[in-house]
């Protein structure tokens, strides 16, 4: 029968936890403490507005001569934290009466959150999204969590599969998103078709100090592609210290240290995941055996005053085995309920083996001059091979109702999948980058050469028999449903430059800082020059509360190794890059409400898109026409709320409207008796409607029991019958809707553990995780079924259900 949740029962369950995390301790008679001091900032002026909070759970704001005071129980000592919008958050610990009346002083975020940093040497401005690293190890995510986890929570970011680190950006697909560490672009691997498969992504979140995220209209820095942008900055650590995580899911390690001198520091992180355990919740039943394992380092060498080196080494090791046995989904509406059953016969593996390095050199010319080199190189073997056979029943219920287990066969078959597909690629590159400092401004520029080697075998098909009829059927020849076979090695070679400057002026009451740019690609394959033009813009008020944005230029895509190939598996040597010219405004406006710090950011954007290679999506495979034959457009309105509900906690809540569409130069309709042609029709990345929302709570009094709750919401995505006219894919999935909670406590403050059990520990947290709360059935995709008539038969492919993670973490 249907999957019909009791709305009411779950929301009371909701509730239930929630309300949970916001019950009042009782009282207890003891004996307080008072702690008060002084807020400053660099230059000794009070700081007004400024959040004190402490490990008891107690509280305060300073006030307008930076003041603060509080009474907390005397359990010494006393941990208190001092936060405050433009400055890097302060710990400081307490250990005696006599420490009291406190002198604190805040040193400024090199960036304020989004937007301007003003320094000695000159002023910089971003109109990136800056990212609060410490949410990564507390946000409840099937997925691993980890940076994208983070990313996905953010405005302008959707997804609809849980297994997959991989998020759309404003209308784009997966493919259009750079993403950077350590000012090098990384990679992930090519040939993953479903979120099953995906290990874990380059990004080891225990080895991040800083993180700056773009949903458009980006600077002439970044690389050529249209959608996004996440810049990750590694630590340079400064003293010793490591931590470890372990769960259902898999385990994590990490180390860092520095010499005595600060000359050489290192940081090493091991990661390992397996999702057995979630896809045992699937529809398809059998023996799932995901393993993925990585390693990475980093390292750092001041060789002397104006000289240091880097190096950073990365290997992964991703192994997916699946031996499926059988698969029962029940789908429809009230009225119609349909039932599939499959059952199998093969088995499916992939390995996915990826190594990346990066050396560089930098020096420091003079106090106003920077030279830094990098050599980089990337290296991916990965392997694909399944042979599945699979015989299968479609029914339909007699009796929706329930009332009767009776079934009306309307369709019996079987399918045989097979491939092997494989694909060694090598990138390697050599760039050289500069930066001038002037009296008012910063110029920057890069020259980068890249060359490119690919060498694949496609070969995959599959045949189905539906009442003894091979589909399709055309009563004389066999014929496979689907069939690609392709061989191909190709040696590219590509080579990018920018040169921009950063500058401000005062305009009016208020600051107007610009990035003006510009950016120039040749790619070899197609013989192609490219010219991009950048521009972003700030104003900042005198009040300092609100500001505005603009930003926009070209971005173009050049095509990398998956848009140059045809359905057919044949290259197209006449592809062109596609093209998107970008404008998007932006407003900011910061202030108190309940005596806590808030800030409130919209963005509205347009993107008009041109030399399109329209592609379909099947779970995280995109497959691409291999020709710019579209042009199009993709217009929202995004906002964010994001500040302390709960003093030191933060939270926030977006909300995305968009509308994207294409159309296809030459389509027809397939009925020649129809006039016209199909026009603009939706990309199979417009969702309509995201909305996200992350919580954080504690009880009041006891900071160390902490609550988490992620909730998204999405509108269906469009679908369509597989290798179809384009124009077809119409139809919308229903939409996605998911909410993790998570619940830890700090074994810490736990009395059994004495301070000589724990004296190298920093925090030890004990975490429960509930996948799903609402156990909803999400589809991620269709599987099709097909009759001798031609009849197709859309049957759900659903994500997975309710699952309870533990996790130990623990820092030191």
């Amino acid at each position: 029968m249907l999957k019909i949740a009791n709305h009411n029962y779950k929301l009371f369950i909701v509730l239930q936890l929630l309300t949970a995390s916001v019950i009042k301790t009782s009282a207890q008679d003891t004996t307080f403490v008072v702690i008060s001091g002084i807020v400053l900032d660099e230059k000794q002026a009070p700081l007004i507005g400024g959040h004190i909070t402490s490990n008891s759970g107690r509280s305060s704001v300073t006030d307008k001569e930076g003041h603060f005071t509080f009474d907390t129980p005397e359990q010494l000592p006393v941990v208190i934290t001092i936060s405050m919008i433009g400055y890097k958050k302060k710990e400081i610990t307490i250990t005696s009466k006599n420490d009291v009346p406190l002198t604190i002083k805040m040193q400024p975020q090199s960036e304020v959150l989004q937007q301007v940093d003003v320094e000695a040497s000159g002023t910089r401005s971003t109109h990136n999204q800056r990212l609060n690293v410490e949410q990564t190890n507390l946000l409840p995510s099937a997925a691993g969590g980890g940076i994208e986890g983070l990313v996905q929570s953010q405005m302008g970011v959707s997804t609809n599969n849980e297994l997959s680190s991989q998020y759309r950006v404003r209308g784009g697909n997966f493919d259009e998103n750079l993403v950077y560490v350590n000012g090098q672009e990384v990679y992930r691997p090519f040939l993953m078709h479903s979120g099953q498969q995906e290990g874990l992504s380059f990004v080891n979140p225990d080895l991040v100090e800083e993180v700056e995220f773009s949903a458009g209209g980006f600077s002439s820095s970044y690389g050529d592609k249209m959608s996004s942008v996440l810049d990750i900055q590694y630590k340079r650590p400064q003293a010793t210290a490591g931590s470890f995580s372990a769960g259902i899911l898999g385990a994590t390690a990490h180390l860092e240290g520095a010499s005595r001198n600060q000359k050489l520091t290192w940081i090493t992180g091991v990661r390992y995941k397996t999702n057995r355990y979630l896809l045992g919740s699937l529809d398809e039943k059998g023996d799932y055996n995901p393993n993925f394992t990585d390693v990475q380092t980093y390292l750092t060498y001041q060789l002397s005053p104006r000289i240091s080196l880097e190096l950073l080494g990365y290997y992964s090791l991703n192994k997916y085995e699946f031996i499926p046995q059988d698969r029962e989904t029940t789908f429809g509406t009230l009225y119609e309920v349909k039932q599939l059953k499959i059952y199998f016969e093969g088995q499916e593996k992939d390995r996915f083996e990826t190594g990346y390095a990066a050396y560089t050199t930098n020096f420091k010319i003079n106090t106003t001059n920077e030279i830094k080199l990098t050599l980089s190189g990337f290296r991916t073997f990965e392997e694909e091979a399944y042979d599945i056979d699979g015989a299968y029943w479609l029914q339909e219920t007699d009796d929706p109702t329930g009332d009767s287990d009776s079934f009306t066969q309307i369709g019996v078959g079987e399918y045989l999948q097979h491939a092997r597909n494989d694909l060694l690629g090598e990138i390697v590159s050599a760039s050289i980058k500069g930066l001038h400092q002037h009296p008012k401004s910063k110029t920057s520029w890069s020259l980068e050469y890249r060359r490119e080697f690919f060498k694949d075998r496609v070969n995959e098909w599959e045949m189905i028999d539906s009442s003894d009829y091979s589909i399709p059927y055309n009563g004389a020849n066999l014929e496979l449903a689907y069939s690609k076979n392709a061989h191909h090695e190709l040696t590219n070679h590509r080579i990018n430059a920018f040169i921009k400057n950063e500058m401000s002026w005062f305009v009016g009451k208020g600051r107007l800082l610009a990035d003006a740019g510009v950016r120039s690609t040749y790619y070899s394959f197609n013989d192609e020059w490219l010219i991009s033009p950048r521009l972003l813009l700030s104003y900042l008020p005198q009040n300092k509360n609100s500001r505005y944005r603009l930003s926009g230029g070209y971005y173009y895509q050049p095509p990398f190794f998956k848009e140059l190939r045809r359905t057919d598996g044949t290259l197209n040597k006449d592809i062109k890059s596609q093209q998107s010219i970008q404008i998007v405004a932006g407003y900011d406006l910061y202030f108190d409400a309940a005596q806590r710090p808030f800030k409130f950011t919209t963005e509205v954007y347009y993107k008009w898109l041109k030399d399109l290679i329209p592609y379909q999506v099947d779970n995280v495979r995109i497959v691409y026409s291999g020709e710019n034959e579209a042009k199009g457009y993709a217009a929202g309105i995004d906002f964010k709320i994001n500040g302390e509900l709960v003093p030191g906690e933060e939270s926030w809540a977006t909300l995305s409207l968009l509308k994207t569409e294409e159309d296809l130069y030459n389509d027809q309709w397939s009925d020649p008796d129809r006039s016209g042609e199909p026009g603009y029709i939706p990309r199979p990345s417009d969702q309509r409607l995201n909305f996200s929302m992350y919580l954080q709570d504690h009880l009041p009094g006891n900071p160390n029991f902490k609550a988490h709750l992620s909730f998204l919401f999405g509108t269906g995505l469009p679908f369509g019958p597989p290798r179809s006219e384009r124009y077809m894919a119409i139809n919308r999935m229903p939409p996605y809707r998911r909410v993790d909670l998570g619940l830890s406590y700090d074994l810490l403050k736990w009395h059994a553990l004495t301070k000589k059990e724990a004296k190298h520990l920093k925090n030890l947290w004990l975490g429960i995780e509930i996948f799903n709360l609402p156990n909803i059935d999400n589809t991620v995709s269709y599987y099709w079924v097909t009759d001798i008539f031609d009849r197709q038969y859309a049957v759900p492919n659903y994500l997975t259900s309710r699952r309870i993670n533990i996790r130990l973490t623990g820092k030191f």
